[in-house]
């Protein structure tokens, strides 16, 4: 299975997620993705991390919708769906 086969299984953005990501990435000089990413937290369980970021890594899971792009590495998409 593609990973566009598996993102679509997994995660979804709507409309008007892509519209407001792209708007606050596009505010971000040198910035082009959203990357979220989920960390082990300890006893209070899972963190969920946010950043602008200008790369992409190769075990990253890209989702583009209406200019918008959001990364999720492979490990932290199997803690999304």
């Amino acid at each position: 299975m593609g990973a566009d086969a598996k993102t679509a299984m997994k995660v979804d953005m709507t409309e008007a997620a892509a519209r407001r990501i792209a708007r606050i990435v596009s505010n971000e000089a040198g910035k082009t993705a959203l990357r979220v990413s989920v960390e082990g937290g300890g006893c209070s369980g899972f963190s969920y991390k946010f950043d602008l970021v200008d790369t992409r890594n190769d075990d990253d899971v890209a989702i583009e919708k209406d200019g918008a792009t959001v990364l999720i590495d492979d490990l932290s998409l199997v803690y999304m769906g």
